[in-house]
């Protein structure tokens, strides 16, 4: 049977066959966080990348903010004694995140081309 270049299967087949484009493609690593923000310094295998060459996802810094909207619907009702409740919350909010990386926490990590800058993309939760 040969492979028909139309075939969605030879295709996700080949997905798989190593070949010379691969050697080109980024791939994402697991580094080490060496001091944490705003410092910043990340070991990727025997470099050493620090603060300036790091692009970090603003989710692992101390203070990012977001805004969130809650939806509520509006329910009355009373409690075993009788007593009248009316039931809302918050339609708008604003979450300021406090943790942090920390010395010692694995991330996934992609360098640039030219491996002058290390892309942070998550923390790595290991499991013991």
């Amino acid at each position: 049977m040969s492979k028909n270049k139309d075939d969605p299967a030879a295709r996700i087949v080949d997905l798989f066959n190593p070949n010379s484009d691969m050697a080109r493609l980024p791939y994402i690593e697991t580094a080490t966080v060496i001091a944490p923000p705003p410092e910043m310094v990340v070991q990727l295998r025997d470099i050493q990348y620090k603060k300036e060459r790091i692009k970090i996802n603003e989710y692992y810094t101390k203070g990012h903010e977001r805004e969130i909207e809650i939806p509520t619907a509006p329910m009355s009702g009373s409690d075993s004694r009788g007593d009248g409740h009316v039931a809302g919350g918050f339609i708008r909010a604003k979450i300021i995140f406090k943790d942090d990386l920390k010395p010692g926490d694995k991330v996934a990590a992609v360098q640039s081309k030219d491996k002058q800058t290390l892309y942070v993309l998550y923390r790595i939760k290991e499991w013991s």
